[in-house]
């Protein structure tokens, strides 16, 4: 039983360390990101986006991001339609509520973001 507990205790400090859940593919990054209005969402996306869309800098941005994206109502139906991936660039096309929006991400860091919207 206590190596059941000291188990569960290194999987929840593993998970703080690394284990966000942050999908690895670029179509989890599209799917997580409109499939929500939470403000943690704002993570998928380059700071420079950020920056852009807020016409703020730095923190103040991301704190911008944040509140915006809670007035945004949560879709009911996130679908992913297609997407081109290749090393460091990709676009997904999702279908939210019925509504079709292409996300074009790019590799920072190891990790795939959001770096613009067409439709």
């Amino acid at each position: 039983m206590r190596s059941a507990g000291l188990a569960l205790l290194a999987a929840l400090l593993l998970a703080g360390c690394g284990g966000d859940g942050y999908p690895e593919k670029p179509q989890g990054v599209a799917k997580a990101y409109v499939s929500t209005n939470a403000g943690s969402k704002c993570r998928f996306l380059t700071q420079r986006l950020i920056e852009t869309l807020t016409r703020k800098q730095g923190a103040e941005a991301r704190s911008t991001c944040r509140q915006n994206v809670a007035r945004v109502a949560k879709p009911a139906k996130v679908t992913l339609r297609d997407s081109e991936v290749d090393e460091h660039d990709a676009e997904v096309e999702v279908l939210s509520d019925g509504s079709e929006a292409k996300l074009n991400m790019v590799r920072q860091g190891g990790r795939w973001k959001i770096k613009g919207f067409s439709e």
